[in-house]
């Protein structure tokens, strides 16, 4: 586990990762669990890079209300919005901070991007937790985050599947790396499916 990231190199460069684990120089992302938010999201920022989506981060919509994390875009797939909640247990208040971030944010102009996708990277898919019936437990709570996620019309950064996922099957996926895999008949399915959610976000009128 990495507790604080100073140097200028990589940061993962000081866990003990497996050679399988890394793929085109940077490790998958359940390969290191971070102690703080900024070194996951540099991660994630370092492996969408290297598979040539233009990122931008930090970015504020117009009224300067808000601040999203990461901002990026391929020409195969367009423009995808990423909020990252470094939640590394269940904790209701981290996972509904972000809940209320990304509805937030989603409900603001960013004239700079043509945001297609928002999406929440919650950071603890991948980990198991110490429950009774651990494993099954765990992917109880992880499918019901996605699922909601999925009925607002957000995805979730899944960390095992490397991908944005907008539901449980496997082709309502985004994947990070070679996103120019990905056909216009699967990005037409992902967005049917957003599309059918019940959940009207031109309605969302958040507090300010």
């Amino acid at each position: 586990m990495i507790r604080r990231h100073n140097r200028d190199g990589p940061v993962w460069e000081d866990a003990e990762i497996d050679e399988a684990d890394m793929i085109n120089g940077v490790p998958h992302l359940t390969a290191v669990e971070y102690e703080r938010e900024q070194e996951f999201k540099q991660h994630i920022i370092s492996l969408l890079e290297a598979y040539d989506w233009n990122v931008d981060t930090e970015v504020l919509d117009d009224e300067r209300r808000g601040r999203v994390d990461i901002v990026a875009e391929h020409p195969a797939v367009g423009c995808v919005a990423i909020e990252v909640k470094r939640t590394r247990n269940y904790t209701t208040r981290h996972i509904a901070e972000g809940f209320a971030q990304i509805l937030n944010y989603r409900s603001y102009t960013y004239s700079d991007h043509d945001i297609d996708y928002w999406a929440l990277a919650p950071g603890f898919d991948g980990e198991i937790r110490p429950y009774r019936n651990r494993r099954k437990r765990h992917m109880q709570v992880r499918n019901m985050f996605r699922r909601t996620l999925a009925e607002l019309k957000l995805g979730m950064l899944s960390r095992r599947r490397e991908a944005i996922a907008f539901g449980k099957q496997l082709d309502w996926c985004i994947p990070l790396r070679n996103p120019e895999t990905m056909t216009e008949e699967e990005l037409d399915t992902i967005n049917e499916k957003i599309a059918s959610r019940e959940w009207d976000a031109s309605e969302y009128d958040p507090r300010r």
